[in-house]
């Protein structure tokens, strides 16, 4: 048995729960609310767990979500604490402050390729702060205003893409990685939607929106922050519009983005030309990635449910008949239930993770590399 005393900063507010959050099943593997403590009447918070004696592993103190882990009280990270049950009958944590700043904003970000402002947020993993001289892949992502706060998100209810991500990255399913979230406009649809099939493309900005993208953000964050900036490292993901804009911005720009997360892309659009093009210049397929999804509730009827799911699935087909490797180049992933929300979307970012920027990932493009 191991005992836990933990004490909390005087500006915790005494209803407040406090939680341990660490390796293995032991400790919640990584879980932000793992194991709840319990207040006692000198203010400190108790738990006592039953480890194995040989157990050797890591903790941190959050409040229930990583946003609000133990840190160091200015805002920077706090390592992880080590913990060796060998010996040890009672282990005593003071927490100096809550929180790190792992997301920065850059509002009002002008193009000259596109007429309106938007913010710019970039999430910052675990260790980026503790490691200097370590740099990491990125993948930017649409409606950016959706992945991380209530307060800007469409209902009030973002994917918590920070709190999944963090998570993994801490359990070691993901490789630690930068999230960067390029909020929409009000012309979300000139800039998601190619209208490469159609007669009219006067309400297409799409060309204009992947050059801002390319020429303008990438170079920003590149700049800005310690990233991989080679296509190998370099991911494009998004939702719905802005599932169908990422898979066009892998064609269009190979030697930019190999990573792409299409999540119930939007393949009706423009009387299905990304399909219907996709052997049209198709050597992208070569080297790239595509996590492919779509959930089985998608739809105003259960008609519009199975022609959803069969879009996608006609997709993944065409996919392996050009080459591409089920499971290692792409996943395409029939989510039971899954509906056309944030909350769908969020509840199977993990996964989208694990295959981008997985372990099992990275080796495998270590050895690809290794080859060329």
């Amino acid at each position: 048995m191991v005992e836990f005393v933990v004490r909390v900063p005087d500006i915790t507010p005494p209803w407040q729960e406090v939680f341990l959050a660490g390796d293995g099943p032991q400790l919640g593997d990584w879980s932000a609310p793992a194991i709840a403590l319990e207040r006692q009447s000198d203010g400190t918070h108790y738990a006592r767990l039953d480890l194995p004696p040989d157990f050797r592993g890591r903790f941190l103190v959050t409040l229930g979500r990583w946003r609000d882990v133990e840190g160091d009280g200015s805002g920077h990270e706090q390592a992880p604490r080590t913990l060796s049950a060998n010996g040890s009958s009672m282990v005593e944590v003071q927490v100096d402050g809550w929180g790190r700043t792992s997301i920065h904003y850059h509002h009002d970000f002008v193009s000259k390729f596109l007429p309106h402002p938007r913010t710019i947020s970039v999430w910052l993993p675990p260790g980026y702060d503790l490691n200097p001289d370590r740099r990491f892949p990125v993948l930017y992502m649409h409606d950016g205003q959706n992945l991380f706060d209530p307060e800007t998100a469409f209902a009030g209810n973002p994917w918590y893409a920070d709190e999944v991500a963090e998570r993994e990255v801490r359990a070691g399913r993901v490789e630690p990685l930068i999230l960067v979230g390029i909020a929409n406009s009000v012309d979300r649809l000139k800039e998601y939607g190619p209208r490469l099939c159609s007669q009219d493309r006067s309400g297409d900005w799409s060309e204009e929106y992947g050059r801002f993208l390319v020429e303008e953000v990438k170079p920003f964050i590149d700049s800005l922050y310690r990233t991989l900036p080679g296509p190998e490292h370099t991911g494009v993901g998004g939702a719905s519009m802005g599932g169908l804009i990422s898979l066009h911005l892998c064609k269009w720009y190979p030697d930019v983005f190999r990573r792409c997360a299409a999540m119930s892309p939007s393949l009706w659009w423009d009387q299905e030309c990304f399909s219907q093009k996709l052997h049209v210049d198709s050597k992208w397929l070569d080297q790239c990635r595509v996590w492919l999804d779509m959930g089985t509730r998608e739809g105003a009827s259960e008609a519009g449910m199975r022609s959803t799911l069969r879009r996608v699935a006609r997709l993944a087909q065409q996919f392996a008949h050009h080459g591409m490797r089920e499971g290692r180049q792409f996943i395409f992933l029939e989510a039971e239930d899954g509906m056309h929300n944030e909350a769908s979307w969020g509840g199977r970012f993990d996964h989208v993770l694990q295959f981008l920027y997985g372990a099992s990932q990275k080796e495998w493009r270590m050895r690809e590399e290794r080859k060329t």
